[in-house]
């Protein structure tokens, strides 16, 4: 080969460029830090997305996707105020580029609703009615003279239907569910149902003047109670209310009065001289019975001890009663639903229902905050929505990503209203999932924690020297709570301690787990915010629908320097937006420091002392009963995963009823091998 010829051969192999060719290397560096920043973000690693999110901005300070990342991950991790610089930058950088910030724009007007005052301060609702079931409509579930409607924790609910001798389960879709018709016998003219924490449905029976126990199914397995005058005895038996006690009050219509039974039916006493008992609830150690011939309503203490009357001049034929979240006493009053402040005896009306209804009988407000009636006359069941909500819509966010079996994705997403109330009974047909705004074609619902049974729990355990004389005491209330919430879940245990850590994991066998929880030593310096960081961020990768809680055992005192690392809001805003109650457990007898009190009403959770009767079967009972806005949606990809190095956008729109949300997010297939 002549000199030259093998260069020149070699020229002929490399790459021309012009330029127009040039690599940005700061963009490349850009999209590999952001990258790495989404897969940790979908892994719950919050700390290394924003470290490289940071990066990424910095490489390249316009890049869209970055900054919204940016502000998402800070978010998420309780820096609430430094997220929403984020996103008003974003938005005001963005008004020449022509990127879409409709959405940013959303998230900014809720962060500010849901903090502080902005939140204290919101104007009052307005009611209006949003959706209706006509059990007379062609085509539709046929029923007849509807006489209660009883909410459930998964967004279903009860229908006792008169006139058709059944009772009906909906779901939050007004798809029909469930009908029970008593088996052979059949019910005789079913008035009210009361579902008890066993599955045990009570129904009482207007025409057979008894109270029936059913099974799910709805046949019948007892019944108690007869016709008659005597004490015990029915007739005309409407409505039900438990006491949380163990008890049942029936308002016994035809014998004016009202008759308390045990769960068993054993009869435990009356309240006579009452005209027309119709409705009945019990709020708060309090019994209150409608009186429609008196057109008033009377309470009476757990005893039966006559207390004081409410509405006299105001109400006209009050009948079924019932109480939301707040404590507000909602009367179905012919035609329209009142709502009674009862600590200051004051009155307003929910909503103008005249052009819908007749005849109301009775209400119950729903777990997704809409309130749900029936009206006897029209045989038909109608929701009431704060009209609000229904023009603010749905808040949906996508909160993580698996997709380690790509083509096969999992999402895990919560769906709220605009306060952050968790909307319950969501099913697959109320789901839209696209990517790159195509669709995905068949989606699964795999879990949402309205159905989950489990939870995971991070026990939190004060090392400090004045925690450590309740050593005995502790160690016998970790075992029960370790007993308790291993029975459909995972605990783990963190110390606060001068350097807090994780010390015992999920399954750890009982001894050890009680060993290692309290192994720390203690120190006067002890770290509060750093170690309920650390408890928070190990339940942040379990699993999506799980309850998550943290338990912390304190002596109820945090001391001057519990927020050196991370503030109080920042706490509060880390655990309340990854879905995690705090519930502090105090030893002491001077009560709970009122920063922890903060953090339990905040997250959900709720301030227990350890030598209270409920013990720790309370805690976790709470725990359980909590609401959850989760969903794990299943679907097979049909983008190109370009060995792991594309970037694929994801969209989930949620609709329930008349009111629909969306958000937008990606990720990243795993490199190909």
């Amino acid at each position: 080969m002549k000199p030259g010829t093998l260069a020149l051969c070699l020229l002929c192999f490399l790459p021309c460029f012009s330029p127009a060719d040039t690599i940005d290397i700061d963009a490349a560096r850009s999209a590999e830090q952001l990258r790495r920043g989404v897969q940790a973000f979908h892994r719950g690693y919050y700390t290394d997305a924003l470290a490289s999110l940071e990066k990424a901005v910095t490489f390249q300070p316009g890049s869209f996707f970055a900054q919204a990342w940016l502000g998402r991950t800070l978010w998420k991790s309780g820096y609430e105020p430094e997220a929403l610089k984020t996103w008003e930058q974003l938005v005001s950088s963005s008004r020449n580029t022509g990127k879409d910030t409709s959405l940013i724009r959303d998230w900014i007007q809720v962060l500010g609703l849901r903090r502080g005052l902005v939140r204290e301060s919101a104007p009052p609702q307005t009611w209006a009615v949003s959706a209706e079931i006509d059990g007379t409509a062609r085509g539709g579930y046929p029923f007849m003279r509807p006489t209660s409607v009883r909410p459930r924790a998964d967004g279903s609910f009860w229908v006792a239907a008169f006139g058709s001798n059944a009772v009906l389960r909906f779901d939050a879709n007004f798809r029909l569910l469930a009908t029970l018709k008593g088996g052979l016998e059949g019910f005789d003219r079913p008035y009210d149902v009361f579902e008890a924490d066993d599955g045990s449905v009570y129904i009482s029976e207007y025409g057979a003047n008894r109270i029936s126990v059913c099974n799910p199914r709805g046949d019948r397995v007892r019944s108690f109670g007869r016709k008659g005058r005597a004490e015990g005895l029915l007739l005309g038996p409407q409505y039900l209310a438990p006491d949380g006690r163990g008890y049942l009050w029936v308002t016994d219509w035809g014998n004016s009065r009202v008759a308390k039974f045990d769960l068993d039916g054993n009869y435990i006493l009356s309240i006579a001289g009452i005209s027309g008992p119709t409705g009945i609830a019990v709020h708060e150690s309090r019994v209150y019975v409608s009186e429609k011939s008196g057109k008033r309503v009377r309470v009476f203490d757990l005893n039966g001890n006559a207390l004081s009357t409410l509405g006299e001049g105001t109400l006209q034929a009050p009948e079924g009663l019932s109480f939301t979240d707040a404590g507000a006493l909602l009367v179905a009053d012919s035609n329209r639903i009142l709502a009674c402040d009862v600590e200051r005896e004051t009155w307003v009306q929910r909503g103008d229902t005249r052009s819908h209804t007749s005849n109301l009988v009775h209400q119950a407000a729903g777990v997704n905050g809409d309130i749900l009636a029936v009206d006897f006359d029209l045989s038909k069941v109608i929701l009431l929505s704060d009209v609000s909500a229904l023009y603010a819509g749905l808040v949906v966010r996508v909160e993580r990503v698996n997709s380690a079996k790509f083509p096969e994705v999992y999402v895990d997403v919560s769906v709220e209203n605009r306060l952050g109330r968790p909307i319950v009974g969501l099913g697959i047909n109320n789901f839209i999932v696209t990517e790159s705004r195509y669709s995905v074609g068949v989606t699964t619902l795999v879990s949402t924690s309205s159905d989950s049974t489990a939870a995971d729990v991070a026990l939190l355990v004060e090392r400090s020297p004045g925690f450590d004389a309740f050593r005995g005491d502790a160690e016998k209330a970790i075992g029960d709570l370790y007993g308790l919430v291993t029975r459909a879940g995972r605990m783990k245990a963190v110390s606060a301690g001068a350097q807090p850590a994780l010390e015992a994991d999920f399954g750890e066998t009982r001894l050890r787990f009680v060993a290692q929880a309290l192994q720390a030593e203690p120190s006067a310096k002890w770290r509060f915010d750093v170690a309920a960081r650390l408890a928070g961020s190990e339940l942040v990768t379990g699993a999506s629908t799980a309850r998550k809680a943290i338990v912390f055992f304190s002596a109820g005192t945090l001391g001057s320097g519990a927020f050196t690392t991370y503030s109080l809001a920042e706490t509060a805003a880390f655990l309340k937006n990854n879905g995690i109650a705090f519930s502090p457990v105090f030893f002491g007898q001077k009560g709970i420091d009122q920063d922890l009190a903060f953090l339990a009403s905040e997250t959900g959770g709720k301030v227990y002392s350890v030598f209270a009767p409920g013990g720790m079967e309370e805690v976790v009972r709470d725990i359980k009963a909590r609401v959850g806005s989760a969903y794990t949606l299943r679907y097979r990809s049909p983008s190109a995963a370009d060995f792991g190095d594309a970037y694929i956008p994801l969209e989930v729109e949620a609709t329930l009823q008349r009111v629909s949300g969306r958000d937008e997010s990606g990720y990243y297939a795993p490199p190909s091998p």
